[in-house]
Parts: structure tokens; sequence; C-alpha cells
């Protein structure tokens, strides 16, 4: 059984900057065995506990510095002021979980790219295009 905590987050009134949470609630739905989802507006401090002692820990978010879905490894980073803030990163709330708990084994950050970040819901279509891509990829980590 798979042990993973998928984290999708951004703001999803801001169109493509919510693919992370889209990502997420897809997730959800497919009620994958072993894999718990949380869908967050921001990265916050308390994510620390939900992550501690995890297999695996896969974080997916909008981006516009991408073209293409892109994941990349992600490992405990110098501790931040940031992480309190809007700006906290994946990297900063690893090294808080190294506080309250083990790492996980593996930890994963998938980049959507993310083109419209105007006022509203609908995704463009190249980052639904992606938000799709990233569902698949989940899936398949998990066997599912």
């Amino acid at each position: 059984m798979t042990d993973l905590l998928v984290i999708g987050y951004g703001n999803d009134l801001r169109r493509d900057d919510g693919a992370g949470r889209v990502v997420a609630a897809a997730i959800d739905e497919r009620a994958l065995p072993g894999v718990t989802v949380r869908s967050v507006a921001q990265l916050t401090p308390e994510l620390a506990l939900e992550i501690a002692g995890r297999g695996r820990v896969v974080f997916v978010d909008a981006d516009l510095g991408v073209t293409e879905l892109t994941t990349r490894p992600v490992t405990a980073g110098k501790p931040t002021v940031g992480i309190m803030t809007h700006h906290g990163d994946p990297a900063s709330l690893l090294s808080l979980v190294a506080t309250v708990g083990p790492l996980p084994e593996e930890a994963t950050v998938i980049s959507i790219p993310a083109r419209e970040l105007g006022l509203g819901f609908e995704l463009s279509p190249a980052t639904a295009h992606a938000v799709a891509e990233a569902v698949d990829l989940i899936a398949a980590m998990t066997g599912g």
C-alpha cells in the first residue's frame, strides 16, 4: 500500500494559480488506496505534522516559470521566514518537518505551467492539459 500525501496549493480564485488545488481535488475523487490529499491556499507550518513520517509527499503548484509539466525532487532547505507567509515553499516546509518528526522518504514538486492569473475559476487550455497530466502522473505513482 502506498503512503503518499498529495498537497495541492494555490489561489483557486485566480484562474491558473489554482491548478494545484484542481489536481488535489481530482486525486481525492479517485480515492486511491494509501493516498491522503490536502488542498490548501498556501503552505503553512501546520502541514509539517501531516508530512512527518510519510513515505512520500508530492507538492503540486502552478508556476509561471515553466512551459510544461515538470517534476523535481525537493529536500529540506534552510528555514526561512517565508514559510509563515504567502511565500512558503516546499523546502522550507520540509525543514520544519525535521523539528516534529522524521522527514518523508521522498518528496517531489510537480510544477504546472500557469499563464492566466486574472480573477476567475476557469483554467487556461494549456494549464488544464497539464493538470490532467499531473493527475495521471500521481495516479501512476500509486499504481492506480
